[in-house]
């Protein structure tokens, strides 16, 4: 007699491997949580990118928008059950402001935390004495 669940259990099978497929999909398009604040004359970008190297963080400032990404390659050691760990991040995040595309920007790096820093266009600091 044929076993009646094995096209269930098969279907079972793929499906659960095709979910864990689209978490990662999703943790891709999610990641890198940002956070995007004005701080004395400059819009500070800061997002997490844990596990990434610093070679392969990429920051790419447009007119309206800033894009970072970043990749690597995961060792994969024995049988895996779960992988949730994303191989490649991509963002584009809509600037809130006018920044001014001249002024030099900086990027920083450490501990897994990429901290941009990027001149508001018409902002200057004001001494008060």
């Amino acid at each position: 007699m044929a076993d009646m669940y094995g096209p269930l259990r098969y279907f079972t099978s793929e499906m659960v491997k095709n979910l864990g497929d689209r978490a990662k999909e999703v943790m891709t398009f999610m990641y890198p949580p940002v956070t995007v604040y004005e701080e004395g004359g400059e819009l500070v970008v800061e997002a997490d990118l844990p596990g990434f190297d610093k070679k392969d963080v990429k920051v790419r400032l447009e007119k309206t928008s800033l894009s970072i990404s970043a990749s690597r390659t995961l060792e994969k050691k024995g049988m895996v059950f779960m992988d949730q760990r994303p191989e490649e991040v991509s963002k584009r995040i809509k600037l809130p402001m006018e920044v001014d595309q001249d002024a030099a920007f900086s990027a920083k790096y450490l501990n897994g935390v990429l901290t941009i820093k990027i001149p508001v266009k018409g902002s200057r600091s004001i001494k008060v004495e």
